[in-house]
């Protein structure tokens, strides 16, 4: 006797068939029917949270998962909904994020990406030998991009530079690179090589810091980024069409190879190193600063110029635990009436900034998506930035200008805690620092350090004058 199937787990299958095939609206449509007549739907409450998480709507995933888990007993389900509540966490509350994988595991039939899941937010809380750990014990998955961080943390730089290669084109990636229908490059065949960004501004300024100032192949980058990178590698040919699907250059250039920029670190940087200050910038606008910077400053000594930015990242990649409050900024800027502060934030800050009078805010220039040689322009004219963990670090570090680091207690591994306490692998002009354990994520301690150091460093310059 064939057995009855319901109309509601009709919908289900619907649902799931839907999800795995990622239609997202049918998914949530069948999942919202389903809810609608069983307001408890375990599986239903797992498919619309899966939907919504995949599609960047993490904060409301990890409220269908928490409702999913406490109306079910059943191990069969709680491992799946464990885990993906931790990956709908991780970005944002990476101890919340731990604590639901672990969980996860308890259930039984663990699956190997769960272990890869721990070895990616251990990375984030700062346990880099135990991100190892988890990433061993994820057998048969290919833990390479997020095994990768870790080593570069703890200084393993030849091991990690592989494993980050051979993630290459993973789904992992923040952005899968192109290939341009060409193999790899090794850093040994001869040829012309495509060099192509792959992630965010500041990971193409790091990365490419290690290509010789004489490559002569191309350079893929995106439209903000073409002009800047054309002046600072003279003999390459540079692309600004890196965001873009339909491109023809490549019929022109006939190249033989690509790399990522990533990958740039496999083949010229096997050691930790210094990054050389590769960036140059434009002269004309780096005068028109310097003019706008005297008729606009209203300090009338001429003091010094400080760019300030307060905010690290994205949501996505930390942001919480990387930006400094701004009552403590504006306490800094207030105790220094000496100095004209520019500020360098990529997010409109008029109403923050309404009751200080010393800080220009030349937003045209710093918003997000503006043309970096203009940026990079504004920061070469300023006597010194003072910045949250964020691409500004990696722009001033790339142009030799001075900059002061604010660095969180459990940091990208760019800033690794194997590196010096005020030092940064990449660059010789950032110092840094560094909120400690015993901080509990509070900026500070560490605000006064800045602001000492800022009162020394300008009271010693009027004494030298």
């Amino acid at each position: 006797m064939s057995k009855v199937v319901s109309e509601l787990d009709k919908l289900v299958t619907e649902a799931q068939k839907a999800s795995e095939q990622n239609n997202t609206m049918r998914a949530l449509t069948a999942s919202d029917e389903i809810l609608r007549r069983d307001p408890n739907n375990v599986d239903a409450m797992f498919i619309a949270g899966t939907a919504l998480m995949t599609n960047g709507h993490e904060g409301l995933a990890a409220l269908l998962m928490n409702a999913a888990r406490c109306a079910t007993k059943d191990p069969a389900k709680l491992g799946p909904i464990w885990n993906n509540l931790g990956y709908a966490l991780q970005d944002y509350q990476p101890a919340e994020a731990y604590r639901a994988f672990s969980e996860s595991l308890k259930h039984g039939g663990t699956p190997a990406y769960t272990f890869d899941n721990l070895a990616s937010v251990s990375m984030k809380l700062g346990r880099y030998a135990e991100a190892l750990d988890w990433s061993d014990k994820a057998k048969g998955f290919d833990t390479s991009y997020n095994r990768s961080f870790p080593l570069l943390a703890l200084g393993r730089w030849q091991e990690a530079w592989a494993a980050y290669s051979k993630s290459a084109g993973a789904s992992l990636r923040p952005r899968t690179e192109r290939s341009y229908g060409l193999p790899r490059w090794d850093g040994k065949q001869p040829g012309k090589v495509i060099v192509h960004g792959e992630q965010g501004v500041g990971d193409e300024i790091m990365f490419l810091s290690m290509l010789p100032p004489d490559f002569d192949g191309v350079i893929e980058t995106t439209e903000r980024t073409a002009d800047l990178f054309r002046r600072s590698f003279p003999r390459a040919r540079v692309y600004g069409t890196l965001l873009k699907d339909f491109i023809e250059w490549p019929r022109t250039e006939k190249p033989d190879w690509h790399i990522e920029m990533g990958g740039l670190g496999e083949v010229f940087a096997p050691e930790p190193f210094r990054g050389r200050a590769f960036l140059a910038v434009d002269a004309a606008r780096l005068a028109a600063w310097h003019a706008w910077l005297r008729v606009s400053s209203p300090i009338v000594n001429a003091g010094p110029k400080i760019g300030i930015a307060w905010t690290g990242g994205t949501w996505s990649t930390g942001r919480g635990q990387r930006s400094v409050p701004f009552d403590l900024i504006e306490a800094l800027i207030r105790a220094h009436p000496e100095a004209t502060f520019v500020n360098l934030e990529y997010e409109d800050r008029r109403d923050e900034l309404a009751d200080l009078p010393q800080v220009l805010n030349p937003y045209w220039a710093t918003k997000k998506g503006a043309d970096l040689d203009d940026l990079a322009a504004l920061c070469a004219s300023l006597d010194l930035v003072i910045t949250a963990a964020n691409s500004t670090v990696d722009l001033c570090g790339a142009l030799g200008v001075e900059c002061w680091a604010l660095v969180d207690d459990k940091p990208q591994w760019r800033y690794s805690p194997t590196a010096g306490e005020h030092e940064m692998w990449f660059y010789e002009s950032v110092r840094t620092f560094r909120q400690k354990p015993v901080d509990n994520g509070k900026w500070g301690r560490v605000m006064d350090l800045v602001g000492k150091a800022l009162s020394e460093r300008y009271v010693a310059r009027v004494a030298a004058e």
